[in-house]
């Protein structure tokens, strides 16, 4: 008898999938404060106060324009999540 696979499970529906988006983690946190922060298409986690308010700033940023082009980030074409990558690199620099 044939051993199935993880791929086997998704193709069945086994298995759901999870959702995929951009995830941020904030080193610097000095203060002992939990910050999460969860949006449509980011999960942010820790930083310092300010450096959080800046995660957050950038993830609505990445997350208004990957909307704009009307990608998801389930199920995206290597195309698209280079156009991703693109707005990710940009934004981080701003």
């Amino acid at each position: 008898m044939r051993k199935t696979t993880n791929e086997d499970n998704f193709a069945a529906g086994r298995v759901k999938r999870g959702r995929a988006v951009l995830v941020g983690y904030g080193l610097d946190d000095s203060d002992g404060h939990v910050r999460y922060t969860r949006g449509a298409a980011f999960e942010l986690y820790g930083g310092s106060d300010l450096a959080h308010v800046e995660m957050q700033k950038r993830a609505l940023i990445i997350q208004e324009e990957i909307a704009k082009l009307g990608i998801s980030l389930d199920g995206m074409t290597y195309e698209q999540f280079q156009m991703v990558q693109d707005i990710v690199e940009r934004v981080s620099c701003e």
